[in-house]
């Protein structure tokens, strides 16, 4: 009977060989106690000690780290790649090419001022401009809303494994009090920690009754014993177990970490320069287009309609969400003749203004402001440069390709950190078809031996039942 059931485990070893987080196990036999007869002692046999998992926790916990930081750069990876493509200079068709071709029309205005094509030719570029910086914008929003959406639904799936695990604890605490192993409830158990481990950074600790413990790295429990706490969502913000009170900061790694990084963080970032971009823009064009003259001789007109912050009042120095509102004044909107190229004089041909707006594109003295963003946009501080819009934009450019060139690299060393690490399990956990063969036959040699014994000693009683 014994060898029977070690026959069984090894027979559910080999149905399982290709199940995903299997973890091997053993029938670990130990001798039956003896007793005592005329100062002999005889043993009675063979049991079934106990039935073993072969497991190493400290890198299953290793495992779960890594997987947390894959889930995280691969989330990363590609919205990164995303964002790239709103930034993309490549097709002929991007910013930088919007404003050098506002730059080129104002350079063609001041060849001919008077010229009615080169006035309306450089209110459709302007358009055109515009209408690039309000695509980009409302695409960096987008991004902003998919990871706010993307939260939600995975706050949803990790209350439902935390609920899972807090099961599992109660039926592995039951199981195993009465001496039962509850190896499959743990193998169970460990693919939800893994999973739980994809959506955030997490730290486990089991207790003695084989209850498990789980909370993220910056300690909000999630488990405890058989009880679950739950992670909503109210708005931009992320609540414990119902209390008002945001946690997100408290969130990192895993997939929900990356999603907070790029929603509080990176695109934040990415739009206040964007708005910086524009409303420098803005600010520049409309102090030289002030100065200058129209065709009628009229003074004091805005190229683009003067920035102001919600509800109309001035918001001087602070360019937040420029990019989604510059447009064309209404001084000049359909207006070619009120574009102010000339200069004072007022002369046929005049081109003095048209020709310092244009020197724009390459001035020395530009003021504008560069915003970074840190711990999820609860640190934010900006830095007054010199330089040209172009720089400013390229900049820009530049650092969104390599926050994906890091992202990429990230994913693919925590990649290979994971997959060594899933060898290195197997090793010690896995299913090993030979082993087991050479298990199963050891088992079918002690099982035919006591088969054996009861043979002969049946013969044995047989023998004396014959003697006459």
């Amino acid at each position: 009977m014994a060898h029977q059931r070690a026959m069984e485990v090894t027979g559910h070893n080999l149905a399982n060989v290709n199940t995903l987080g299997y973890t091997r196990q053993k029938a670990v036999l130990e001798a039956v106690g003896p007793f005592s007869t005329d100062r002999i002692k005889i043993g009675l046999g063979v049991r079934v000690g106990s039935v073993i998992q072969y497991v190493d926790p400290f890198i299953a916990g290793a495992i779960a780290q890594k997987t947390s930081a894959l889930a995280e750069y691969d989330s990363k990876r590609t919205v990164f790649s995303y964002v790239e493509t709103i930034f993309n200079e490549t097709s002929g068709q991007g910013l930088n090419q919007a404003i050098q071709a506002f730059w080129k029309a104002w350079q063609d205005l001041a060849a001919n001022p008077g010229g009615t094509s080169e006035r309306t030719a450089l209110l459709e570029r302007s358009k055109a401009l515009c209408t690039q910086f309000h695509t980009m914008r409302s695409d960096l929003q987008s991004v902003e809303k998919e990871m706010n959406n993307r939260l939600a639904g995975s706050l949803e799936e990790l209350n439902r494994i935390t609920r899972q695990i807090a099961d599992l604890n109660n039926r592995i605490v039951a199981a195993e009090a009465v001496g039962t192993p509850a190896n499959d409830l743990r193998d169970e158990r460990t693919r939800l920690v893994e999973a739980l481990s994809s959506l955030v950074g997490i730290s486990t600790f089991e207790n003695g009754e084989g209850s498990l413990s789980v909370s993220t790295q910056t300690g909000i429990l999630l488990v405890e014993g058989i009880h679950s706490f739950s992670l909503s969502q109210e708005g931009d913000q992320v609540y414990w177990n119902g209390i008002p009170a945001d946690v997100s900061q408290k969130l990192t790694g895993g997939k929900i970490g990356a999603w907070l990084d790029i929603r509080d963080e990176v695109i934040p970032e990415y739009i206040a320069n964007l708005d910086e971009l524009a409303g420098t823009l803005i600010r520049e064009v409309n102090r030289l287009h002030q100065m200058g003259y129209t065709l009628t001789g009229e003074t004091g007109k805005n190229f683009f309609e003067d920035f102001r912050s919600p509800p109309q009042t001035p918001n001087a120095g602070d360019y937040t969400g420029a990019a989604g509102f510059i447009r064309l004044s209404t001084d000049v909107d359909d207006s070619p003749g009120q574009i102010a190229a000339g200069g004072i004089s007022g002369a046929p041909g005049d081109n003095e203004n048209a020709l310092r707006i244009a020197s724009l594109e390459t001035s020395a003295t530009l003021e504008i402001r560069k915003w970074s963003y840190r711990n999820r946009g609860a640190s934010v501080s900006s830095e007054l440069r010199i330089e040209t819009l172009n720089e400013f934009y390229e900049e820009l450019v530049a650092e969104v390709g390599l926050l994906t060139e890091e992202a990429n690299e990230s994913q693919e060393f925590s990649q290979t950190l994971v997959d060594e690490l899933g060898k290195l399990r197997d090793s010690v956990s896995g299913v090993n078809l030979d082993e087991e063969m050479t298990e199963l036959l050891q088992i079918q040699r002690a099982y035919e031996a006591a088969a054996k014994l009861i043979t002969t000693a049946d013969e044995m009683l047989q023998s004396l039942l014959e003697m006459r």
